[in-house]
């Protein structure tokens, strides 16, 4: 592919190009001596490292890829919104990658903010990818809201990876965000190493046992979590009973959610159990969903 030599504006937004064609798209702007913006992109000012700051919207998968490049040769900018911008996972942890290397935030967030609230923004995986990398350099926030968005398990993961090295954020909520599985053994794996995060809100997911049970495993270890909430999160009697077995030993949890789960009696009676016995422990449990195993 090659571009008009005396192009000097070029613009693909919210094209939807990715993959070979992306990469050919993206292969020929930066060849290309004439072009001075791409979607955006001010790629003559990036390259004479003119700018501190870029907040863009619709550069897309082919954008990012070019933005990649051009950052890499970057010492001056410092901060970049790419929020909202339709990137893939992939394009997404590429610019991450680049973004930890050279500092650059990369979600719109400052350094210097103490809380996010980012409820409801339909964010999808490669926005929190971007969001997970960021939180690598923000020393000073401890509340992170992220609920009713479409991270999903690649999101998830993204978050409790900064979660291992974040030594502020205490307050964590991904609620209705379609996280499953895979994503709950992340931030189990960050829960084990954290020692700050004390407030841990999961609700309208779908982890389910396998979920349940990594987590079940990481309070074993986690010393500082007080409130969970694992509500309505197709979780059955197996993964009822890890977590009634933990809270047996985990002392610290002080209150758990687990309404409007599936559990059967046998779930919800182990964990009523672990705790009667612990004074001022709030444990919220009574639904009308339950079904059968």
């Amino acid at each position: 592919m090659q571009l008009s030599p005396v192009l000097e504006n070029l613009s693909v937004a919210n094209n939807n190009i990715d993959g070979e064609g992306a990469q050919q798209l993206a292969t020929a702007v930066l060849s290309s001596a004439s072009l001075e913006v791409f979607s955006e992109i001010p790629i003559k000012k990036l390259r004479a490292d003119a700018l501190t700051k870029l907040d863009l919207r619709g550069v897309g998968v082919s954008g990012a890829l070019v933005l990649s490049d051009l950052l890499k040769f970057s010492s001056a900018l410092k901060s970049c919104n790419l929020l909202k911008n339709g990137l893939d996972v992939e394009s997404a942890t590429m610019l991450a990658k680049i973004g930890m290397e050279k500092g650059i935030m990369l979600s719109g967030m400052t350094r210097d903010q103490t809380k996010a609230n980012l409820h409801g923004q339909k964010l999808q995986s490669a926005d929190a990818i971007l969001i997970g990398s960021d939180l690598h350099f923000m020393a000073v926030l401890i509340s992170l809201v992220l609920p009713t968005n479409l991270i999903r398990d690649d999101g998830a993961k993204a978050i409790a990876e900064a979660l291992k090295v974040n030594a502020v954020v205490t307050t964590l909520a991904l609620g209705g965000n379609y996280i499953g599985g895979e994503g709950a053994i992340a931030i189990s794996e960050a829960l084990k190493v954290n020692a700050v995060l004390t407030n841990l809100n999961l609700i309208n997911n779908s982890i389910g046992d396998d979920g349940a049970k990594a987590i079940a495993e990481a309070l074993k270890v986690n010393a500082v979590l007080t409130t969970l909430n694992l509500g309505t999160n197709s979780i059955r009697d197996d993964g009822a009973k890890a977590i009634a077995e933990v809270l047996k030993v985990n002392a610290v949890l002080t209150k758990l959610n687990l309404k409007y789960n599936s559990m059967e009696d046998a779930g919800k009676e182990a964990v009523r159990d672990a705790v009667k016995d612990r004074s001022g422990f709030v444990l919220e449990l009574h639904d009308v969903r339950c079904v059968p195993a």
